[in-house]
């Protein structure tokens, strides 16, 4: 018998009211001695809350038996004994008091307890702070039972309420829905409703008894954003139902009825909860049955719980003895049709047989909450980890927490190897929480079903039965109900998969992944999976084909019959193509007792997540079987419709097959895309257009308009389906004719492509230019050829001088050399030398242009270039400028002959690991130079941050499309604590504990020191001043374990502000848009790459025409590319370059010019573009700056007086006595006009106008 809910027993006797008989228990629940230790358990709890005249919440003393009596006394004895035998070990234990000793406490030797939990700590933890954040995570979590006495009032108000309700005899439908409608209850009848002309009656008698079931008595209640709920059981009394009310739904209509009469007494005004919102809802999503769910009414009452945050489920049941079992077995129907064969009905069946256990359920997971002492906190942190993900949901298909709790109570006595036990007793919460994912990782549901108790091998309700009707089976201790009779198998999978991926987490030595396991809530469709579709339901559900007269038996909605027949669908024609397909619906709301019980809308939306096998998702073909298997070609057939088709392949072979058009890697990415589309219209009749598959829709911004720029100059086309290919079989190319070069002093041993086109990700893929044509077949704003870097190596040699100017000597003839070498290999080389002669760092390189045309831009490594270097910096003897001169080339030296090479070659092989992390990249990218942020964040640290969502892709599975991707770095970017957390990021996934250890240790120094360091690469270029923190943004690689490659110092803390509100910004847009389902939802898309002016202080104009890179432009207009050519097709003449008739190789005016104003002006602003084809250059003033200051000579920029009014009058101040001082201020502010007119200058002819949208001057305090 569970638990009545009651409050501890007055001290004296009380007058007790005559008790309503109760139904006897049930045989099988032979376990009150255990219910009644749980009742007193709970009492001892609250004893300290409670008055010593508090009384029976049910408002009556039942009269106990005499078993019931020797049953609770013997249970008293037993524990009685238990806490002596407790006490004496603990007194023998107990260390003695030690003489001479003040205070002995400090002393003392540690407790059993403590050993224990120093050895779980080192054993069963990755380290102590792993079980410190557990036991945090428990306390934030598990409600506090001290604190419910409001909650426990309003339950005792419901049991008097309920048992003063008045008894009525039977009634006709019509008779009932008119009392109810009177009391402004509308009777939640699942659909279908009942028939008008029913013979049956439906009768009220108050309940038999109330039972507090649930997670609230077992105290196991996990809260959760969406609170959480108290489950009130109300027992409906047997005499209500006749013996066939199992059938057609008569059951559920007697159930409604009760429920509805229930809330009538509550919102009855004489109740004294009138105040209470009541409305309806379903339990667990199945409409078959409502329940009752009180809200708290805030008027601070004493019934009033809303501090609690929670709610009351007031669910009716019946006891097991009102239908016998063998009805309600899984290959029963219940439900009649007109049809001569009567189908199963096991979903309808399982819905009433789980009415008649919850009290049957809670005596069992009591039982095992006092044989381990941790199953309480098990069961708690196992709901955390399930709710993060979204796996307990209200939906009707999914597990929730109650069967979670249950599969652990079964893996404490069950689920192990050979028939053993998977968990015991004494283990800890974690160890539980961690078994039971582990044995859900692992397990094979389908080959080995679950029955917690014993199954009859033939019969009803054996093995057999219960596989073949449904497609879960876990089978409670009485071996009759399927406690997952409702969860799908894709449900299954999705829980499978993340218990999987939770695994890998606890499994890994590298890193604590606590957060990511039980902190982040990781259920967003477009951070969580590679592709995401929005099914716009259809109208007429009820009419398809494949919702037949016997599935709507057992599936009485057909929106969820609809919902559920997705994911089969998709899983059987992707094939391997995926490794999970979820299909989820919101579920119904909770609708008001007056009003009718809603169902699901015509503009329902179902969304449907991929995990995509990015080994296979992207083929064309789908081989089907061969063509003389007849059954299995009919059955390929009717999947494919006319996709399906004869096709002989080369080794001879005749199969089915399904064949799929797509031209270029992006296009073979939305394959999958176009099979969904094709699937859901041949079989569930959903429209083309009702489908929104959410993949390709960001691959535009990182393409040439083509709707704009002609197809002669960038033919976005040849770009996918070449992708890569062009560039790098050109640098093959390159290397086998240098490599074959003869006569030369030194034979080339290797040769590196260290561009980022060779690591895949280039934001655009670099197109051959065609060379013969001259700068005049291409219009100014079309010019930019963007150089490749090469590394060449020559073979060891003494011979090379010791002297650094006379290396970069023996360089340019090198260069001079191979250029006159293969120019008679068909291509041409330019040698370049910078004019600084006293340069002992690079000063020159070799461009070669290489069919069908392309440039390498090769540069010469020696390697004694290096260690000169080091000698000059190590020499105590040298003075500070020399060393900073050879620091300077050592940092030239190492950038393009170490970093480069290595970031390249890792870069590359990560690439060819996740072919998405290239597009994720070449997203990233396109999106930071889209807001301007392109100066302060090079190449290779965006290559990094999109790295890092691959090689540690916690709490998610690693992405397998440039969509999510992308995604996931805008989370990475708006969520990363960069003051308080490195990011590490394993290129090659071989980096150790130690290598991870270091790189904290390093992180905790520099932002412990602060240290400062001066630009190491460019020092002619002026650093801003806003702040000195160095690695502001600390992303470290085991070849870089201090952050020193490529964001030492920059970007600044301004800019990581500044990109973390963009990404935010971004992110909740991309959501945003991403959730709709309209037609143009998809243009919704280019605000992501647009940023705001408004914010800048200065906006300057560039002439489009004199931008080289314009075509990459996001929005480009047409008149920039019109030629004479584009005109007269008839002539062969075109306009004159401005710029000359030679090509200018990586020539970019506008990136000239910002680099030129950061020169002149970076002491005093910043200065924000867009490299890809931007035509506007933001200005911010660096406040520390615009604050007066005392004039000097040489103060570095334009200044005036602080207080030179508007009209250039300089103000004469008075002075504290009244005399008025003839001389000016000696402060001085930049003059922002005379500056404006130095940047105009600079950029004349350039720069089309100059808009300030704030005067900074103007609000300068004297």
């Amino acid at each position: 018998m569970a638990p009545s809910i009651k409050r501890k027993a007055p001290s004296a006797p009380t007058p007790a009211k005559k008790s309503r008989k109760v139904v006897e228990p049930e045989p099988e629940s032979s376990s009150e001695e255990v219910m009644d230790d749980m009742i007193d358990e709970e009492e001892d709890d609250n004893s300290d809350n409670e008055s010593d005249e508090g009384d029976y919440i049910e408002g009556e003393e039942q009269e106990m038996d005499e078993d019931n009596s020797d049953a609770e006394e013997q249970v008293y004895d037993e524990e009685q004994d238990e806490f002596m035998a407790a006490a004496e070990l603990n007194a023998a234990t107990k260390p003695q008091p030690t003489s001479g000793v003040k205070n002995s406490s400090l002393y003392k030797a540690p407790t059993t307890d403590e050993i224990q939990g120093l050895q779980e700590s080192s054993d069963l933890f990755k380290s102590n702070i792993f079980k410190l954040q557990i036991e945090e995570l428990l306390k934030e979590v598990v409600v506090d039972y001290k604190k419910a006495q409001p909650l426990e009032a309003a339950l005792r108000k419901l049991k008097e309420i309920f048992d003063r309700t008045p008894q009525h005899q039977e009634l006709s439908l019509s008779a009932i829905k008119a009392n109810m409608k009177k009391k402004s209850v509308v009777i939640p009848f699942p659909s279908p409703a009942p028939a008008s002309d029913i013979q049956y009656t439906f009768g009220y008698t108050a309940p038999s008894a109330m039972h507090l079931v649930g997670s609230f008595p077992l105290k196991t209640v996990s809260k959760s954003r969406d609170g959480w709920s108290v489950d009130v059981a109300v027992e409906m009394p047997e005499e209500l139902f006749q013996e066939k009310d199992h059938m057609n739904y008569r059951y559920f209509y007697k159930r409604a009825y009760y429920l509805a009469v229930l809330a009538s007494a509550i919102q009855d005004k004489k109740s004294d909860m009138s105040s209470t919102k009541i409305e309806f809802s379903t339990l667990n999503g199945d409409q078959r049955k409502p329940i009752l769910v009180l809200s708290p009414s805030g008027d601070k009452s004493e019934t009033d719980f809303k501090k609690m945050r929670c709610t009351i489920r007031i669910i009716p049941y019946i006891p097991a003895s009102v239908f016998p079992a063998q009805r309600l077995a899984p290959g029963r129907n219940n439900v009649r049709s007109d049809a001569a064969e009567q189908l199963p009905t096991p979903q309808y069946n399982t819905a009433l047989q789980q009415d008649t256990a919850f009290t049957s359920h809670l005596t069992f997971l009591y039982q095992h909450s006092k044989n381990c002492a941790a199953f309480k906190d098990g069961c708690v942190l196992l709901k955390v980890w399930a709710t993060q993900r979204g796996l307990i949901r209200k939906t009707s298909d999914g597990f929730n927490g109650f069967l979670l709790e249950m599969l652990m109570a079964y893996l404490l006595q069950g689920g192990g190897a050979n028939g053993g036990k998977k968990l015991a007793n004494g283990f800890s919460s974690y160890q539980l929480a961690k078994g039971a994912i582990d044995y859900l990782a692992q397990h094979d549901f389908a080959a080995h079903p679950i029955f917690m108790g014993q199954h009859s091998s033939s019969g009803e309700f054996s093995k057999e039965a219960f596989v073949s009707n449904f497609d879960v089976v876990f089978v409670d201790p009485s071996g009759k109900i399927n406690l997952a009779g409702h969860v799908t198998k894709a449900s299954l999978d999705e829980l499978q998969h993340e218990a999987r991926l939770a695994m890998k987490f606890f499994t890994e030595s590298s890193d604590d992944k606590f957060e990511a396991l039980f902190l982040k809530r990781v259920d967003n469709p477009m951070l969580r999976f590679d592709n995401v579709v929005r099914i716009n339901v259809p109208k007429n559900l009820d009419q398809l084909k494949s919702y037949s007269k016997a599935a709507a038996l057992d599936h009485p909605s057909p929106y969820i019959h609809f919902a559920h027949s997705i994911a089969p669908l998709l899983k059987r024609g992707l094939t391997d193509r995926i490794h999970l397909v979820v299909a989820r619906y919101e579920p119904l709301q909770n609708w008001a007792v007056s009003a009718s019980a809603p169902d699901f809308g015509a503009d329902s939306v179902i969304t449907v997540g991929l995990l995509l096998n990015h080994e296979e998702s992207s083929r064309l073909v789908d081989m089907g079987p061969p063509a003389d298997d007849l059954e299995a070609a009919q059955t390929f057939r009717q999947l494919w419709g006319n996709k399906a088709e004869l096709r002989r392949f080369k080794d001879g072979s005749i199969l089915e097959s399904a064949v799929w058009e797509a031209q270029g890697t992006d296009a073979r990415h939305l394959i999958v895309g176009q099979m969904i589309s094709y699937l859901l219209k041949h079989h569930l009749s959903v429209p083309h257009d009702a489908v929104h598959y959410w993949a390709g829709q960001l691959n535009k911004f990182i393409q040439y308009n083509s709707k704009v720029i002609p197809e002669r100059l960038f033919d976005n086309k040849s770009a996918a389906t070449n992708g890569f290919q062009s560039v790098i079989a050109a640098f093959e190319s390159l290397t086998k004719v240098v490599k074959t070069t003869e006569d030369l002093p030194l034979s080339v041993t290797h040769m590196y492509f260290c561009s980022p086109a060779a690591r895949l990700s280039s934001t655009f893929i670099p197109q051959p230019r065609d060379f013969t044509l001259g700068s005049n077949a291409y219009p100014d704003s079309a010019q930019f050829v963007e150089p490749l870097d090469v590394v060449i190596q020559f073979e060891s040699s003494q011979k090379w001088p010791d002297n650094l100017k006379a290396i970069q000597r023996m360089k340019t003839a090198f260069y001079l050399r191979l250029a006159d070498k293969i120019k008679f290999k068909g291509m041409r080389a330019t040698v370049v030398e910078e004019t600084e002669e006293d340069s002992i760092g690079m000063n020159g390189y070799m461009d070669v242009r290489v069919n069908p045309g392309f440039i390498f831009r090769c540069r010469i490594q020696h390697d004694r270039e290096m260690i000169l270097c080091e000698n000059v910096i190590s020499d105590r003897k040298a003075s500070q400028s020399l060393k900073d001169q050879h620091q300077r080339a050592l940092d030239l030296y190492n950038k393009y002959f170490v970093q480069a090479p290595m970031h390249t070659f890792q870069m590359h092989a990560l690439c060819h690991k996740h072919p998405s992390l290239s597009q994720t990249i070449r997203l990233t990218k396109r999106w930071v130079s889209a807001h301007w942020l392109s100066p302060f964040l090079n190449d290779e640290t965006l290559e990094l941050l999109s790295a890092a969502v691959y090689v540690d892709a916690a709490p998610w599975a690693a992405p397998a499309s440039g969509f999510t991707g992308f995604a996931r770095v805008l989370n990475l970017l708006s969520t990363w604590d960069w003051k308080h957390e490195p990011l590490v990021v394993d290129l090659t996934g071989e980096m150790a504990g130690k290598e991870r250890e270091e790189i904290r240790h390093n992180f905790a120094n520099i932002r412990n020191n602060m240290v400062s360091a001066s630009s190491a690469t460019n020092p002619s270029i002026k650093t801003t001043a806003i702040s000195s923190n160095h690695a502001n943004m600390f992303i470290a690689t085991s070849k870089d374990t201090l952050s020193k490659w490529w964001t030492w110092e920059s970007p600044s803390p301004m800019i990581v502000s500044r990109l973390r509100t963009l990404a935010k910004t971004s992110l909740d847009h991309l959501n945003k848009t991403t959730s709709a389902t309209s037609a143009g939802a998809s243009k919704s898309l280019t605000p992501l790459f647009v940023t705001p002016t408004v914010h800048y202080d200065v906006v300057i104009d560039l002439d489009p025409s004199l931008c080289t890179r314009y075509a990459q432009n996001l929005a480009p207009e047409a008149q920039y590319f019109v030629t004479k050519g584009d005109k007269y097709k008839n002539l062969s003449t075109f306009q004159k370059s401005v710029f000359g008739e030679e090509i200018m190789i990586g020539f970019d005016p506008a990136a000239e010019y910002v680099a030129e104003l950061q020169r002149a002006f970076g002491d005093i602003a910043l200065f924000f573009y867009d490299r890809y084809g931007g035509t506007q250059v933001g200005v911010l003033w660096n406040p520390v700056t615009l604050t007066p200051r005392a004039w000097k000579v040489n103060l570095g920029f334009n200044n005036k007086p602080a207080d030179l009014n508007k009209d250039g009058a300089l103000e004469v101040k008075e002075d504290p006595k009244g005399k008025k001082g003839a001389s000016g201020s000696k402060l001085v502010v930049p003059n922002i006009e005379a500056l404006m007119g130095e940047v105009e200058r600079v950029g004349h002819g350039l720069v089309r106008s100059i808009q300030v949208n704030r005067d900074p001057s103007a609000a300068v305090a004297v």
